[in-house]
């Protein structure tokens, strides 16, 4: 006889293994939008971390005009947290939608334009070195 586990998370030779689960959680749009969501963080705490980098040692010129203006102001303090509230507000709003279609469409399009400025970085630091 057997004595059951007190916690099924314990039991991991019942378990399948969560790669196998993949393809099904990858069929629930939540799921999908949270994903983007954390991507879209890794490559937005990225910008953040480049753009600290370079305007504190290297110097730039920085693109987009509503950043220029909060770079203006002179404190990487405040550059850092205008980028992190933009990112919370952002990422809240397709979370708490994360059941409707356009929330993942607004994930995907995020994605997209975070990708492109990853790689406009990696052509800068490529021009800058």
């Amino acid at each position: 006889m057997q004595a059951a586990l007190p916690f099924p998370v314990l039991a991991l030779e019942q378990q399948e293994a969560p790669i196998a689960r993949l393809p099904q959680l990858l069929r629930s749009r939540p799921f999908r939008i949270v994903l983007l969501i954390a991507i879209g963080w890794v490559l937005g705490l990225t910008d953040l971390a480049m753009t600290l980098t370079y305007l504190m040692n290297v110097g730039m010129f920085e693109g987009n005009p509503l950043a220029r203006w909060v770079i203006a102001m002179g404190s990487p303090a405040i550059v850092a947290a205008f980028k992190l509230t933009t990112m919370i507000i952002s990422s809240s709003i397709l979370f708490w939608q994360r059941s409707r279609w356009q929330a993942e469409i607004g994930a995907i399009l995020a994605v997209i334009v975070l990708g492109q400025l990853t790689f406009q970085w990696f052509g800068y630091i490529d021009m800058s070195s």
